[in-house]
C-alpha cells in the first residue's frame, strides 16, 4: 500500500504523522519504507537520530526519484513525507498513491491549501484529513469541524497538541501520539481496501461511520 501524506502548505504536521503511522504500521508483521520527498529531509533526519525497528527510510527528492520508491508491490508499505509549495513532485507521488492522508491546522488559510491540495489527487483515490496540534474541545476546533463535515470532508482522526508530539527525534514517540496515528492509519487501510474492492468514495473519502455523529466517527465513541 502506498500511503501519501500532503499538503502544499508548510508546518501543519507533515512529517510528524508520516513517523508516526510508520511506527505505527511497523508493528505489524511487514516492513515499512518511508519515502522522504522533501529536500529538507525532516523525516530522514528524524530516523537516522531515532531510528524506528522495521522502518527503512528512503530519500527521494525529485520526481524520478519519487516514482522509483513508489514503484512496490500491492504487499509492501510505503508511506511518504511530500514537500510543501511543490506542485509538481507532490502531485507525482499522488497519482501514484493507494491512499491519501492530507494534514491541517484549524483556522487561516487552511482551507485554501486543503483544496489545492485535494485538487492535485486522482479522483479514484481516498483521501481523508487528520487535523493537526488539536485542542479538540475548544470553539475553534470544533467549527474547523463542522466546516469540513458540511463540505462532506471525511475526516480521519486528530492529532492533539503535546509537547511531547511536537518535539522530534531525540524524544520517544508520544503515547498519545501512537493512539492518534493507530485510529488514523486502520481508517486509511480501511479506506484503501474499500478502493481497491470497487467500493464507491463520496468526495471526501471513505463512508464509514455513516449514521453516527460527526464526533463520535473522529474519536471513535458512539
Amino acid at each position: 500500500m502506498r500511503l501519501v501524506v500532503a499538503s502544499l502548505k508548510g508546518g501543519v504536521g507533515k512529517t510528524t504523522a508520516c513517523v508516526y503511522i510508520a511506527a505505527v504500521a511497523a508493528k505489524g508483521r511487514r516492513s515499512v519504507r518511508l519515502v522522504d520527498a522533501d529536500p529538507q529531509g525532516s523525516s530522514a533526519s528524524w530516523l537516522e537520530e531515532s531510528p524506528i525497528p522495521g522502518v527503512e527510510v528512503v530519500e527521494a527528492p525529485s520526481e524520478r526519484l519519487v516514482s522509483r520508491a513508489l514503484d512496490v508491490g500491492d504487499d509492501e508499505i510505503v508511506i511518504v513525507d511530500t514537500p510543501p509549495g511543490s506542485e509538481r513532485l507532490t502531485a507525482t507521488a499522488l497519482k501514484l498513491a493507494d491512499v491519501v492522508v492530507i494534514p491541517t491546522r484549524v483556522g487561516g488559510v487552511e482551507p485554501a491549501r486543503v483544496l489545492a491540495t485535494v485538487s492535485l489527487i486522482p479522483d479514484q483515490v481516498p483521501r481523508g484529513l487528520v487535523i493537526s496540534s488539536a485542542r479538540p474541545y475548544t470553539r475553534d476546533f470544533r467549527e474547523a469541524v463542522d466546516y469540513w463535515t458540511a463540505e462532506e470532508f471525511a475526516l480521519w482522526g486528530v492529532i492533539p497538541e503535546r509537547v511531547g508530539i511536537a518535539a522530534g527525534p531525540g524524544s520517544d514517540l508520544h503515547a498519545d501520539g501512537l493512539e492518534a496515528a493507530a485510529a488514523l492509519w486502520r481508517k486509511a487501510t480501511r479506506a484503501s481496501r474499500k478502493s481497491a474492492g470497487g467500493g464507491a468514495q463520496p468526495v471526501g473519502g471513505d463512508s464509514e461511520g455513516q449514521g453516527r455523529s460527526t464526533w463520535s466517527r473522529i474519536f471513535g465513541t458512539g
